[in-house]
């Protein structure tokens, strides 16, 4: 009967989470208003801390009580990257996700960007313009497809285009410094970056579509080129 009443005991209090009944950083009851709330034993009560924490949804401090754990981007990347381990994704399985994800950024940046987002994009497509080194020029995409996600309005797409950025960091590591041709991928890369800026001016949903299929369509032909060289 107490693994039932455990259960459903972490569920509730998962439940009010996700509610947003408790904020992130903010201290649950303690054990004994726990016992008093859900009239259950401490024993439960403790048993169904411990389902929460290994979730990750609270962090147990000795002597001082359970905290709601505040989410962050890396943890949100770790857990992906478990899902992948677990059904042994592809790099493919990966990039097609991020594919469609990029999609969905870019039509709503077009109808959600306000001036201070397309500002921002300007900035650093200018950036690109300049004399940048490869690692640099892969931190202004990063920075490029980040303000993206921003200019959607939703914080969810920033989130998790960050935390794509970070599975296919080694990936596009090994595209810089093992394909001959990168000078004229960071070249076609460049010109997509103007154009979708340009289509977020003129609110052409169409044509953003469009190009970030070709600006993903990029990357994906290299990453066929490592698994040819069975680097991947």
């Amino acid at each position: 009967m107490e693994n039932l009443l455990y259960f459903e005991v972490a569920q509730e209090i998962e439940n009010k989470i996700g509610a947003g009944t408790y904020e992130e950083g903010e201290k649950l009851p303690s054990e004994r208003e726990l016992t008093q709330s859900y009239n259950v034993s401490r024993n439960v009560i403790r048993q169904a801390l411990t389902i929460l924490r290994e979730k990750g949804l609270i962090t147990i401090k000795p002597g001082k009580g359970a905290y709601i754990t505040k989410i962050n981007d890396a943890m949100v990347t770790e857990t992906l990257k478990r899902v992948v381990d677990k059904y042994d994704s592809s790099m493919e399985d990966i990039q097609e996700v991020r594919n469609e994800l990029e999609l969905s950024v870019i039509r709503l940046a077009v109808k959600k960007a306000n001036k201070e987002n397309i500002k921002e994009l300007k900035k650093i497509c200018e950036k690109m313009d300049g004399d940048v080194s490869i690692s640099r020029f892969l931190e202004w995409d990063f920075k490029f497809h980040k303000a993206l996600a921003m200019s959607t309005g939703n914080p969810i797409f920033s989130v998790l285009v960050n935390s794509f950025f970070d599975m296919t960091e080694q990936s596009a590591f090994l595209v810089t410094h093992f394909t001959s041709n990168f000078i004229n991928v960071m070249d076609k890369a460049q010109d997509h970056h103007w154009k979708l800026l340009e289509s977020i001016e003129a609110r052409n949903v169409d044509q953003a579509v469009l190009i970030m299929k070709e600006h993903m369509d990029l990357f994906g032909e290299e990453i066929n080129l490592l698994k040819i060289e069975k680097l991947i």
